[in-house]
Order: C-alpha cells, then structure tokens, then sequence
C-alpha cells in the first residue's frame, strides 16, 4: 500500500466532527471510528466507490480474515463441490473420498487454467469423481492429487506427486466452511469464542440448507453489510414485510466486540404477549431442538468480522455469502437453514414454498434500498451523515474497519 493518510487529531484534541476535506479517505474512516457511539456518522462516499479503498480491503480483510464460502450441508457426499471466486482467487470447496472437507485452488498446475471457468457453464455446486482441466485434461483426484497427465513421457523428471492443487488453509465453525486466504489468521475458535456463546444453541453444523439464491449486485458489499445490520429500515423499506412483526422501535444493539456484532429484534408486543399466554410459539418451521421459550420472543441478526451474516428466528437461519466483486459490485448468496426434524413436519413442502417466496420478496426490498444508497454515493450531494441508535451496529464495523486500517502497515502522517 503506497498510500500516505493524514493522522486525525488525538482525541483529547479532536473537533467532535472533522472536516471532510482536511483528511485522507482513510483517516476519515479513522476519524469516524473514534468517536462516540452518540456522535457517530456514516463514511465518506469514497468507501464504497474508490478502487484504491477496494483494494485496501482485498489486501488487508478478505486475503487476510477468515471468510464463510459454503455450510456443510450443501456437500454431503464425497465429490460434492461449491465452486466460489474471492477477490480473484477461483476456490472449490470439495468433500474427498475420505470425507474430509478441503478448500482447493482451481488452479491447473499445467498452464494455470480456471479448471472450472464460468464461460464453460460449470455449475456453482455439483459432484464429480475428478477434478479435470477442460484445457489438456490434466486430471486431479478430490484431494488435489494429480492423477492424469496425457501425452507428459517425453517431459524429463515430470513427477506427478510434485505436482497437486494448492490447498488453501480451511476450518469448519458452527457448520460453516471458512478459507484463510493467507494462512496465518489466529484460529476461528479463538475468534469467535464468545460470538459461539450466542448462536450455538441452534445447532447449525445439524441444520440443512434448503434455499439459495444468488445476487449479482450493482452496489458496494458494505452497502449490504451495512443495510443488513441494522434495523431502522425496518419501517421505511421493510414496511410491509418485516416491520409489522419485528418493529424497528424496541431493537437493541449488544456492546461492542471486536469480533462480532449482535442486535436483537423483539417481536411486536401482541405476539409476545400471545407466545407467553399460550406457553408455546408456533412458528413455519419445526424450531431447533434447544429453543426456550424465551428464544421464541425476538429474532436477531450477527456479524462475524468481517462478512459473517447470519439472520436468526427460532426456526431457522439465514447466513448471507457476500464478495466484492468490484468497488462498487458485490456478490451475494442468500440461504436459509433449518432443522432436520423442520424436513419431517407435515405440510413441510408447502411451508418452505411460502417462506422461500416471502424471503425473496423482503431480501428484493433490500436490493432495491441497496441500488438506490450506491447511487446516492456517487453524487455531488451526498455528505456524511449522522446515525440512530438503531444503526449502532454500523458504528461497530466503522471500529473494526479502523483496526484494518492501523493494522496494516499504512504509514499515517
């Protein structure tokens, strides 16, 4: 990073609302980092539009963090694979022969082909006893072994054993697949140890994935991330969908963590007062088998920094896969999970056909309100604004965005 940022005063010394023209893109993240959760605004419009930021955050956040690229549950079987691109970088999530889960480059060791471009209609997930490169058909078994080589006698000292595909270092949490780009990220245990505490209790490594919907997206990823977090936009672009059972007015944020972030979602009063009185909820799905009553009167949605999204009822869970794509692109897989026993309950057809339509039509409101925020950023009219207390969840990604920042090396002066 070539970069040099101007330093943002010391908090002693700090006017409570710096201008935006007397410092970098950078130190202005810094800036609005340090103050105050009552005094917190959003970020300047360069953070979802300059290359040179995207960049930053390819380097410094998704080559360097832990990053979720599939749940277990979508590659039961030996050769199921789920093919994802990060930041450049073409990965196969693949279950071997010997059930071991692997996140493999797809890389061929010959020439350096994609073995699974996308200008080959190779699906996003599937199952193959082989990995072939469609170029040569250099062939590698689901380990990343090389296997076949044609025509390669003539080539002196080819050895086959020296040639395989880069395993890149991967760790399963909670049921969900991660890839650490660089290999040297502190284990997910030790990250998530207290983010565990609050979503354990669903079980989901026991869940099943049984929605996915894929979203080429014309907006920056922290557009999204940041939509997703927070619940003020319940009443405005959710009016109809969620607000009239999880009310904007009542959600709560937890205190900041420097790795993760939780707001609670109660439900309106009336459903809570009906759940009490009856001493059992009624929900679409069958809820995961250690739901308390109590779990039964909010939702919640979570981040694990950096781009960990679960949204969370007592009868199911959707974790969102967002990638950039661009600076001002991203790539975002919606899902939902829920219980095995949720698959054995009568009517279970029907329910997932009414809820998958209704997830489709609140996650269309957010790419719309998404769409319209990254054009906002683009003009000349736009200008730091302030926050709700509703929205502290975005403050507490402005501080980890801050800690990239400081972490990376980049000389501030």
């Amino acid at each position: 990073m070539n970069s040099t940022i101007t330093a943002p005063p010391s908090p002693t010394t700090r006017s409570r609302f710096p201008e935006p023209e007397d410092l970098s893109l950078f130190a202005q993240v810094l800036a609005a980092a340090d103050v105050g959760k009552e005094h917190s605004t959003t970020l300047p419009a360069g953070v979802y539009t300059d290359p040179t930021f995207q960049k930053f955050e390819e380097d410094e956040v998704f080559k360097k963090e832990w990053i979720s690229l599939a749940h277990i549950s979508q590659i039961p079987n030996p050769g199921d694979f789920v093919r994802v691109d990060l930041c450049g970088e073409p990965l196969l999530v693949v279950r071997g022969k010997d059930m071991e889960i692997r996140v493999l480059s797809r890389v061929c060791r010959h020439r350096g082909m994609d073995l699974m471009p996308s200008g080959f209609d190779h699906p996003d997930s599937g199952n193959q006893r082989i990995i072939l490169c469609p170029y040569h058909l250099w062939s590698y078994d689901l380990g990343g072994k090389l296997v076949g080589a044609p025509e390669m006698q003539q080539a002196a000292c080819f050895d086959r054993t020296e040639v395989g595909l880069h395993s890149f270092r991967s760790e399963i949490w909670e049921g969900f697949v991660f890839v650490n780009l660089s290999g040297d990220a502190p284990p997910l245990s030790e990250k998530y140890g207290k983010f565990k505490t609050f979503v354990d209790r669903w079980d989901m490594a026991d869940g099943e994935l049984v929605w996915a919907e894929h979203w080429d997206c014309e907006f920056n990823w922290k557009i999204l991330l940041e939509n997703f977090m927070e619940a003020y936009h319940h009443m405005g672009a959710h009016a109809k969908t969620l607000e009239p059972f999880l009310p904007a007015r009542g959600c709560w944020s937890e205190p900041y963590d420097e790795n993760f972030s939780a707001m609670h979602l109660p439900l309106k009063e009336s459903m809570k007062k009906e759940i009490l009185d009856a001493g059992i909820a009624k929900n679409a799905f069958t809820n995961f088998k250690d739901m308390e009553l109590n779990d039964c009167l909010e939702w919640a949605v979570y981040l694990g920094v950096p781009n960990f999204l679960l949204f969370s009822a007592p009868d199911r869970v959707f974790w969102y896969r967002l990638l950039p794509t661009g600076p001002e692109t991203c790539s975002l897989l919606t899902t939902m999970i829920v219980s095995k026993e949720a698959k054995n309950a009568p009517g279970y057809e029907e329910t997932l056909k009414a809820e998958i339509q209704a997830g489709i039509d609140f996650h269309l409101e957010d790419m719309e309100v998404c769409a319209a925020t990254q054009r906002g950023m683009r003009s000349v009219g736009y200008s730091q604004g302030r926050l709700s207390h509703l929205e502290e969840p975005i403050w507490h990604f402005q501080k980890y965005l801050a800690s990239r920042i400081r972490q990376s090396g980049v000389m501030v002066r």
